[in-house]
């Protein structure tokens, strides 16, 4: 052991060890586990979502302790094209977790530290970035927090002394005090917080527990009590939305519901006051039902048009009553349209692709949405049975396309990041307001009660003022930025 105290330690944690019939701390293996790596949360399988959340937290190599599910993991993985990691599979028959001798061999394949976790807990990639970065210099980190323990199911990763340890390491048992980790504090109480299924440790100290041979205690905790005792182990508190163990009654429900609670967090900046109060609590439970039903990203794009098509066909009836079942139609389309996000999201199916049908179909619905209360407002004979209402429709309708123009044009800048840089800040500043505000779909709303007050055609005239203001106002932003780019 004082030989590998000397290992320079590497800056970059780019490996990870998966354990898929235990987790870090379980000494019983999948006794103690009712949720299995391939159980869904999500739409997708425990173990997908474990890898494809490390891959985007820039693990690049991931060893996987596999039991007897091994076949079918490996052929999951063949059917999945998005996981383009190197995969090494150490099946726990020839590699018993519980062997000391186990990890001795996995470190010598690793340099420097690596993240340790089971696959029956769901975490963002952001967290997994937050490891590596707490992991630098050699230290050990663990996670502590109130989602860390499946509901329901005794977290093996609760920092208590175990049995069959001598009191002399009895005295090292790692305890947490939300700072940091000192192997001198006192016992927890009941109520202190358990430790997640996801750590950080040093090669070096992965067979550390081999030399004091104490059966049915995990060398995952061992370690961690050594790291403990040379004072080189960090703690972290993580929040509900960053980590769930997935175990216990409502493991599943729980993490499901943080996923959810994630994407609002994400998207918070673009969601205006009906899409964050209204539209976002509606969508969260239709998400949950295109998920089960296996729709895809695309699909519900699709549904979302055709939805937004029949409300502006019932504006086209120009009457009150279907004036009215239009608006509301137009509300459920901008909803079905938070979903496709939600599950690309949740499903890690996110495209290119999906994302411009997306854009293209949220201008052909509002198109068409101007075009129907145009034309629904010049059968009814609106402002004496003039040609007005086709006039402001013709202009809004106008407008939204040289704005879904001059939008194409501000993405490809930001695309290409050394053309966006020569852009002045004021300039940047300017059109991503713009361009959140081309986002912020809470005129629907309006479109609503104007429905309601009858007063379609008023919305009309003030949409054709609106979008054209916009349009001049970014394609003049865009004109000044290339000029002063040049």
């Amino acid at each position: 052991m004082d030989q590998t105290l000397d290992k320079p330690a590497i800056e970059t944690i780019d490996t990870a060890i998966l354990l898929t019939s235990a987790g870090v701390f379980d000494a019983e293996g999948r006794t103690s586990l009712e949720k299995g790596p391939l159980t869904r949360v999500g739409g997708v399988t425990l173990f997908e979502r474990t890898l494809m959340t490390l891959q985007r937290g820039g693990i690049a190599q991931v060893l996987i302790l596999v039991g007897e599910e091994e076949q079918a993991l490996r052929h999951l993985l063949k059917q999945d094209a998005r996981i383009h990691m190197t995969i090494r599979w150490l099946p726990i028959r020839e590699f018993p977790p519980l062997q000391p001798q186990t990890w001795k061999t996995v470190a010598t394949g690793i340099s420097g530290s690596c993240i340790v976790l089971g696959c029956q807990m769901v975490c963002t990639p952001l967290l997994i970035r937050r490891l590596q970065e707490k992991g630098q210099g050699g230290r050990a980190v663990v996670m502590v927090g109130k989602t860390c323990a499946g509901r329901g199911v005794p977290n093996p990763g609760v920092f208590i002394p175990p049995r069959g340890i001598s009191q002399r390491l009895s005295q090292r048992v790692v305890f947490h005090d939300y700072k940091g980790i000192s192997s001198s504090e006192s016992c927890p109480q009941p109520d202190s917080m358990p430790a997640a299924d996801l750590v950080v440790l040093p090669a070096r100290l992965l067979g550390i527990s081999g030399s004091w041979n104490i059966p049915s205690v995990s060398p995952l905790r061992l370690a961690l009590e050594q790291a403990a005792a040379e004072e080189t182990i960090h703690a972290i508190l993580v929040e509900p939305s960053e980590y769930v163990d997935a175990r216990g009654v409502c493991g599943l429900q729980s993490a499901e519901c943080a996923l959810l609670q994630s994407l609002q967090t994400v998207e918070g900046g673009l969601n205006g006051w009906v899409d964050r109060y209204f539209n976002r609590k509606v969508s969260g439970c239709l998400t949950r039902l295109f998920i089960r039903f296996r729709f895809t990203p695309n699909m519900i794009t699709m549904l979302s048009l055709m939805i937004g098509l029949g409300s502006a066909g019932c504006f086209g009836w120009g009457s009150y009553q279907m004036g009215l079942l239009g608006a509301l139609l137009f509300q459920l389309s901008v909803i079905v349209d938070c979903c496709d996000g939600e599950v690309a999201r949740i499903t890690f199916s996110e495209s290119s692709f999906g994302q411009e049908l997306d854009i293209m179909a949220d201008n052909i619905v509002h198109i068409a949405i101007f075009a129907g209360i145009a034309w629904g407002s010049f059968v009814q004979g609106v402002w004496s049975a003039s040609l007005l209402p086709l006039v402001f429709g013709g202009i809004a309708m106008a407008a939204n396309g040289l704005s879904f123009w001059g939008v194409q044009r501000v993405r490809f800048l930001q695309a290409k990041p050394l053309r966006w840089s020569r852009i002045p800040e004021w300039a940047q500043t300017r059109l991503e307001w713009l361009l959140s505000k081309v986002a912020n779909r809470d005129f629907s709303i309006v479109v609503m009660v104007c429905a309601i007050f009858s007063l379609l055609p008023w919305f009309l005239f003030l949409s054709a003022i609106g979008a054209s203001l916009f349009a001049v106002i970014l394609h003049w932003t865009l004109r000044r930025a290339r000029l002063a780019s040049v």
